[in-house]
């Protein structure tokens, strides 16, 4: 017994010792600094270096490296970047899409989390419906993260709105999650707009028709009254149940219009804000009681926007955040990291992506609407890369995220082309506001090239530097209704001889359909004994595999006599095979200016194959990662070229010594 106590404690000692050495060995490393900017785009980048509009990048690029970086298949973010968290290909990590499907069922499904079966059990007590059991909600993003490796290596590590890391699985790392974190509402972020007006287009936000009432009877109208709804009143509704409009906890909101509508003080839970016309208020917090006597309570955050109060009444409130003070849900790894980055921050956005393109795609926003809510955006990023700095020290590993360049391409691509200084106007331009906004998307990368030399300047000597994106970009000016099209060449057919209808209303003929479309990029073979009503027999794929590529790629657009698809891979060719089987067989890479519709995303069917794209979504990266690779800027020279997003993470783990993990399929750079 003695003997075993010894060697235990021989043991427990070698072991202390091993791992001193492993978190020493890591110290004596110098640190590395990653700045993760979506969607910024090598030709825009080079062209503005070579103007003069980039110094920092510039000085970085002579210094050390500048190159393409490969991206993901599809080049859609929540792939892409899982590609860098893991150092896998979609086969190994399991997110292929944003959407995925229910193979049983046809219907699309989040990739964020994998289908639940049982949604739990709940007993019913006074009204209340208190579950018994509930599902466990887990990330379906498989592999390890680079920043789970090095921090059992003894690396101290800091990641700061990394996407697609929403559930957030634990971790001794600190993270925080950015792009696919919900607000409040558990979407992914529904705004409110209060309005005196009717609204034409069909928004995705919450509208509500209000009056301005006259209360002091002058003759004025001087108040108006709404509600504002925050989480689904959860012990009110059974297990699994979706909630409709009036099953969320709601606040009072309370506007008082000052003298001559020039101002209007906003009232919330017991919280002011005094706002004039065009301004948005600091955060206010909300205490949404989910049962009485404060048993159990929900903590958002909102800010609200005057946008008009003259003339007409509409005032914009943000989708509700998760309070970062009291998260009802863990939004970081560990846990108390959220208030650890509150006590020095305060509040900060914490929905995934807290820009609001939703208010300006449902018109509901004009452009310098939305510009200003960037800025908001823009001011809290500052902060946190300001604090990721004061905590950085040498030996460490920090990824910072900024999401500028991404979403302003997304929105703004429609008044001036960054990339094709030739390119025809757009199909959304409009030349009343498209001068004042053609060159927006620059701006937004200059405010890069200076978030760049506060970085550099900060930084430790000896820092290895890296700044990368997940992908380029492209205009987007048609859309391919890759349904509609399956419909045509008679792949896919509807019942009782339809030429429209969708998947998840029942309408497809399962029996005489051979593949269908879903996500962005995905297309299914309807294969027997795999597919819920499957037709295509195993043996006969490979030649369907053949027969949809070879026509795909082929398709001409008759109206510009461009090539709508640049090429299809066949998910056996480009993924590895351990979770290969859950995404699609084939992958649709669009070329430059096409896209999938969103019609066609969702499974409808339509008549049109192809059409102008008419919406503010008027810059995208869904398409073939040929025509939209990355950017690589290290400050070191890089001997290689070639690299993609797989092989950069194989390089954080080199260097700090540590060997690639099982399923990475990466390469470190050289």
């Amino acid at each position: 017994m003695l003997r075993s106590h010894r060697w235990l404690v021989g043991g427990v000692a070698l072991l202390a010792a091993v791992l001193a050495g492993s978190a020493f060995a890591a110290k004596r490393q110098p640190g590395v600094f990653v700045v993760g900017v979506d969607g910024m785009d090598p030709d825009i980048l080079k062209r503005l270096i070579a103007e003069g509009q980039m110094p920092e990048f510039a000085k970085l690029a002579a210094e050390g490296s500048f190159q393409s970086l490969g991206t993901s298949v599809p080049p859609q973010s929540p792939v892409a970047w899982s590609n860098f968290v893991t150092g896998m290909n979609p086969g190994g990590h399991g997110i292929f899409d944003f959407i995925h499907r229910d193979p049983a069922t046809y219907k699309p499904i989040s990739s964020a989390t994998p289908p639940v079966d049982d949604p739990g059990s709940a007993v019913h007590f006074f009204g209340y419906v208190i579950p018994t059991s509930a599902p466990e909600v887990v990330n379906n993003r498989g592999g390890t993260p680079w920043w789970d490796v090095l921090t059992d290596e003894g690396v101290n590590v800091e990641v700061y709105r990394i996407p697609g890391n929403f559930p957030t699985p634990p971790s001794d790392a600190r993270v925080l999650g950015g792009m696919g974190t919900v607000d409040l509402r558990g979407g992914f972020g529904t705004y409110t707009l209060y309005t005196d007006q009717p609204v034409e287009e069909d928004p995705k936000g919450d509208i509500q028709r209000v009056k301005v009432q006259d209360f002091d009877l002058d003759g004025q109208g001087d108040t108006v009254t709404a509600i504002l709804r925050g989480p689904p009143d959860q012990f009110r509704l059974e297990p699994g149940a979706i909630p409709g409009d009036d099953d969320y906890l709601t606040k009072g909101v309370t506007v008082h219009l000052g003298a001559e509508r020039g101002s209007a003080v906003i009232e919330v839970d017991g919280q002011r804000a005094l706002l004039r016309e065009g301004e948005w208020s600091p955060w206010l917090e909300l205490n949404y009681e989910a049962l009485p006597f404060g048993l159990v309570t929900v903590s958002g955050t909102v800010r609200f926007y005057a946008k008009q109060l003259l003339g007409g009444f509409q005032l914009y409130a943000s989708p509700v955040n998760f309070s970062p003070a009291n998260p009802a849900t863990p939004l970081t790894s560990p846990d108390d990291f959220a208030n650890e980055l509150y006590e020095s921050l305060g509040f900060y956005y914490t929905q995934g992506m807290p820009e609001e393109t939703d208010a300006l795609k449902d018109g509901v926003f004009d452009d310098d609407d939305y510009i200003r809510q960037v800025a908001l955006v823009q001011e809290d990023t500052q902060r946190m890369v300001s604090l990721a700095l004061e905590r950085f020290e040498p030996g460490d590993a920090t990824f910072v995220y900024l999401s500028d360049v991404d979403l302003q391409c997304h929105m703004l691509w429609r008044h001036g082309d960054p990339k094709h200084a030739d390119a025809p106007p757009h199909p959304a331009h409009d030349p009343a506001t498209a001068p004042k906004h053609e060159h927006d998307i620059e701006g937004f990368y200059r405010d890069v090239d200076r978030e760049l030399g506060r970085i550099r300047e900060a930084l430790p000597p000896d820092t290895l530097l890296v700044v990368m994106s997940d992908h380029g970009f492209q205009p987007y000016t048609r859309k391919f209704h890759l349904n509609g099209w399956l419909r045509e060449q008679g792949f896919l057919a509807l019942k009782d001889g339809a030429t429209t209808g969708q998947i998840v209303t029942g309408d497809v003929d399962w029996s005489k359909t051979k593949a269908y479309g879903l996500g962005f990029n995905g297309l299914y073979l309807n294969v027997a004994g795999r597919e819920g009503e499957g037709s295509v027999a195993p043996e006969d794929v490979d030649a369907l595999v053949e027969e949809l590529r070879t026509k795909l790629e082929a398709i001409v657009d008759p109206k510009t006599g461009a090539r709508a698809v640049f090429r299809v891979d066949r998910a056996v060719d480009v993924y590895s095979d351990e979770r290969r089987a859950e995404g699609p067989d084939l992958i649709v890479g669009y070329d430059r200016g096409y896209g999938a519709s969103d019609e066609s995303t969702l499974g409808e069917i339509t008549e049109a194959i192809l059409e102008d794209n008419t919406s503010r979504w008027s810059g995208n990266h869904l398409m073939s990662p040929d025509v939209v690779p990355g950017i690589l800027l290290v400050n070191r020279k890089l001997a290689g070229a070639d690299y993609d997003l797989t092989d950069l993470t194989v390089t954080l783990l080199a260097h700090y010594g540590v060997e690639p993990q099982p399923g990475m399929v990466g390469e470190a750079i050289r």
